[in-house]
């Protein structure tokens, strides 16, 4: 036997936001909480929109969301607990 849990609705309050480098290049991106799901932000400077480069659901929930660079490197890091 198996536990599967599924919310079959998304969270729809931000808990915790961060910015930084988190996919390389030189693209400022947003990293979104929302209860138990992650979700990446880029905004694009010609339309002036906000686009989704990634969601996903985690099993459990975020206390805190920090973002951090690692010495030499060249994309931010986040660490969620």
């Amino acid at each position: 036997m198996y536990l599967y849990n599924l919310t079959l609705q998304k969270g729809t309050g931000v808990t915790h936001a961060v910015h930084g480098n988190f996919s390389g290049g030189k693209q400022q991106e947003v990293l979104l909480s929302r209860g138990k799901s992650l979700e990446l932000l880029r905004p694009d400077s010609n339309t002036g929109k906000v686009h989704t480069l990634l969601s996903t659901e985690i099993f459990g929930c975020i206390r805190a969301l920090m973002a951090f660079r690692l010495t030499g490197g060249t994309k931010g890091e986040a660490l969620a607990l």
